[in-house]
């Protein structure tokens, strides 16, 4: 339950801090609702978890930010389930995931190119780099390697065609008896934009 609370935590950090997980700032939401849905999962949970964000834009230089999320399980799945902000990073069986250092990478996303790897902060690097659209939106994605953490990768997709408030998608791997297995995941699954 410690793994759950982290998660959530960092789903908090994004929102109340504006942390490196960002994506796109307030003032490129188009005057409307945007409505982003994500499923959010871990390796101790029995279900996911809908996370939703809606930003409204109201013409007016205000906007208006709401997130809400459920759940459903065992009184043990839930009982570390609230938010606490501030957080930055996941951590998963001892090992902490930190996602400062892809914040220049996500502040120069457009200028990120498919198959080509970039090197981070700490001897990290960022591989794999493909086009994929998820939800709707088109996106770079790729994995976070870092030297220090040999048996835990991280998948990240930055999004291109559209603001989203959160990466579209995050996923936690652990190096375990020679599988990969997922410990975390957030992605989105739905988005729509209404009004103007």
């Amino acid at each position: 339950m410690k793994r759950i609370a982290g998660l959530l935590c960092v789903v908090a950090g994004i929102t109340v801090a504006g942390t490196a997980f960002g994506q796109a700032d307030l003032s490129v939401f188009p005057v409307g609702t945007t409505t982003m849905v994500y499923t959010m999962r871990t390796e101790d949970m029995s279900r996911s978890m809908p996370l939703e964000f809606t930003v409204t834009a109201h013409g007016d230089a205000t906007y208006t930010v709401r997130m809400m999320t459920e759940g459903t399980g065992t009184e043990d799945e839930l009982g570390s389930f609230g938010f606490i902000g501030g957080m930055t990073s996941v951590s998963s069986s001892g090992h902490d995931v930190s996602y400062t250092s892809l914040e220049a990478l996500m502040d120069q996303r457009n200028r990120l190119q498919e198959g080509q790897e970039y090197l981070l902060p700490g001897g990290g690097s960022f591989t794999s780099i493909t086009g994929v659209t998820i939800a709707g939106v088109w996106c770079l994605q790729g994995t976070l390697v870092d030297p220090d953490s040999p048996d835990v990768r991280t998948t990240v997709a930055f999004a291109l065609s559209k603001p989203v408030y959160i990466s579209p998608l995050i996923r936690v791997e652990e190096l375990r008896n020679g599988q990969w297995v997922e410990v975390f995941s957030l992605e989105l699954v739905e988005y729509t934009v209404t009004g103007s």
